[in-house]
Formats: C-alpha cells, structure tokens, sequence
C-alpha cells in the first residue's frame, strides 16, 4: 500500500465557524495551496504584500506534500494582492471581530487516497474501516509531532535529566534529511569537532550565538537558553507527546486481551493498535489519559501507568520541575485516548492507473472523515492499512 504518490492523494479542509461581518478588525481570507509549505508561503505573502509576518492569523499548519484549505486574517488596513499564482489561491471571505490564532480551528476534514492495494487485501480493509465507526482509534501522536527528534534522541530528554551540554549537543549536531544542505555540513562539522567547539568558526548566527553564550558564561544551561522559545517549547512538546504515547500503549496492554493488540511502526517505533474488540472491552479503556508534567494529578490507575513509562525512561516525575533553570515546562491537560472519526465514508476500489500493470492487479481506494484539532490522519490510517 502506498499513500501520498501524488500531492492530490492528501486533501485537508480546516473547519471552523468564524462569525463574518460585514466590517470588523481583522479581514478572514480562505487560503487553498497545493505542494507548499505553510510558513514559507506566510512569509512570501509578508513580504509580496508589505504585510508583517507575525499579523498573518493562522488556526494551525497544514501539510506540505497536500491540496490544503485553511482560514487566515490579516488587520483590515492590510490587503492580501497576491490573490493567484500556480499552487495557491486566496479568496477574501469577509470580516470577523478577532484575529485567528493556533487552535481555534474546531477540525479537520480529510480525503486520502491509498494506493498499490492487492486484492487479497481488500477486504480485510473493508472490515477494519467498518469497525472504525463503533470502537475508534487510539488518539496517537503520529511521526509529524516528532521533526525535532533525530534518531530517537529527545532534546527534552536531556533537559529533564539536566543535562545541558548534551541538549545543546543534540540541537547543533543532529540533523534530519530534509535539512538544508548549508545547515546539515554546520552541524557535521560542529560533530566532529565537538571537543574544541569553543574554537570553531561558525557561520550560522544562531548556532555562532550559543556557542558564544558558552563561552561566555561557561554554562551549557546558558547556551540552551540562547536557543529561541518557540523551539524549546516544541522540544518539550515532543518528548510529552511521545511519553502520552508510551502511556496509551501500556494502557491497552493493561485492558485488552494481547492476541487482540498488534503493532505498526512508525518513526520512534511501534503504535499498538486492536481488532475484534467489542463494547464491553472497550469501556476498560479509560476515556482520557493525563499529560506527563510535574503538576499532575493523576488516577491509581494513571500513575501505576506513568511510573512505568517513566522507570523506562530512567527519570521521575519530579525531574520535570524545569521552568525555573530553562524557562520552559510542560503542561498538565487530558486527551481522548480513543477518537472515532466523524462522517466515515470509504470509496468502492478502482483499477490503479499508477500502480497496476496488467498482470498483477493493484487498486486505489479513497477514505474520507473528520477529526478534531489535535488529532492526527496519519493514525486513522495506519489503523485501516496496517502501514
């Protein structure tokens, strides 16, 4: 099975109500993009239509390999002219009261195409997707949460274990493939020189302003602090999402019968999913499960689940007592650990015009719903497929 051969195979429309008026503060556009990536296309909008990048409104991102529909406000003495051009187009809906701002989308509605499906296989997809309707998916924290972490290595990780220099190590030297190639022969450089960076020519001012940092104060804490906010909260984010993660997993462990559990990778593992599991089986799973910070309060049965996930992983809870040294803390708040996906519909198999040559039979399917914000595609997906 292969997903996203063609940009057109991953369609995303943000929903959301936003009360237009017929003046107001802020103008609402509709912005649909094909093939870009949301912040390089704010800031080709900021600076084509003299507007600053940070009074663009935005509800959240929206992939780049995807045909995608979000909403957008700019202050109403600004003008977006840069209305059509080959992968965006951007309609002027009306006005609204307040500016959009991350979060306040209430969804998103999907169409995925899934292709190279073999024959045998369709059925087997058929019923999982049927099942989707009355037990759901874990609510996972899918690879997109994660571009901050190379190699299984969480930069959060090492702030809670205190140790900085290895924190600030992972941030100038690890890199992805996707990194620019200017950027990624830095960080390689930096590597390997790693004992005598106090003495390296940096070029890149971000990384040039850590080092200086060190250099200055002596204090790896310092430095990390040089590394903009934006970027430590996302850190932290990652590694919180990917403990909750490692918690819903032992929860099912915990609930069901393991015959019923299966695995399906993903880029920091596996994600544990069920089949054939009834009402009464499902109600042992808890509705929510409690975020990992220092202020939680968790359930007998939440903290015999967290205590475990956090022995693994060689630190206790009090270890996330951050702020005060890094500036930086991770939130306490509940998340579904099933969602279903609203207004389910999968589309009859058709022929594959990419993928079937004639003798071995290959077909595409299309899988369409609606999750809410914070919930990831990519999961309901994995759940149907099995990759």
């Amino acid at each position: 099975m292969k997903l996203r051969q063609k940009i057109e195979d991953f369609r995303v429309e943000e929903v959301g109500t936003f009360g237009l008026q017929d003046t107001g503060k802020y103008k609402l556009y509709l912005l649909e993009k094909r093939g870009l990536e949301s912040f390089a296309l704010l800031s080709y909008l900021s600076k084509e239509n003299r507007i600053p990048r940070n009074s663009f409104g935005f509800a959240g991102l929206k992939d780049k390999y995807a045909v995608t529909r979000q909403y957008l406000t700019v202050p109403s003495q600004y003008e977006i002219k840069t209305l059509n051009e080959r992968n965006f187009n951007i309609t002027l809906l009306g006005f609204v009261k307040s500016a959009v701002k991350i979060g306040d989308s209430a969804g998103n509605r999907f169409e995925i195409t899934a292709r190279d499906i073999k024959g045998e296989d369709l059925q087997e997809i058929d019923e999982r997707a049927s099942s989707l309707k009355t037990v759901g998916v874990p609510n996972y924290f899918d690879s997109q949460r994660f571009g901050s972490v190379v190699k299984n290595k969480f930069i959060a990780r090492s702030i809670v274990k205190k140790d900085y220099e290895e924190a600030v190590r992972l941030f100038l030297t690890g890199y992805a493939r996707r990194e620019k190639a200017g950027i990624k022969h830095e960080k390689i450089h930096i590597s390997k020189n790693w004992d005598n960076v106090s003495n390296l020519n940096i070029k890149n001012l971000l990384f040039a302003r850590i080092i200086d940092e060190y250099k200055k104060t002596g204090s790896w804490l310092c430095a990390y602090k040089r590394i903009p906010c934006n970027l430590r909260e996302m850190f932290a984010l990652a590694y919180q999402s990917y403990l909750w993660n490692e918690c819903v997993k032992l929860v099912l462990k915990c609930a069901l019968n393991e015959k019923k559990i299966y695995g399906v990778e993903y880029n920091l593992g596996e994600l544990l999913f069920y089949n054939d599991i009834g009402p009464d089986e499902l109600k042992k799973i808890p509705e929510t499960f409690k975020t990992i910070c220092l202020g939680v309060k968790p359930s007998e049965f939440e903290e015999k689940i967290i205590n475990e996930v956090l022995s693994r992983e060689g630190v206790t809870i009090d270890d996330f007592d951050i702020k005060k040294e890094t500036e930086m803390f991770f939130g306490v708040y509940e998340r579904n650990t099933i969602v279903t996906p609203a207004d389910f519909k999968i589309s009859p198999p058709e022929v594959d015009e990419l993928n079937d040559n004639g003798k071995n039979k290959r077909f595409k399917l299309a899988v369409n719903f609606t999750l809410p914000k914070g919930c990831y595609a990519t999961v309901v997906t994995k759940r149907i497929f099995n990759n």
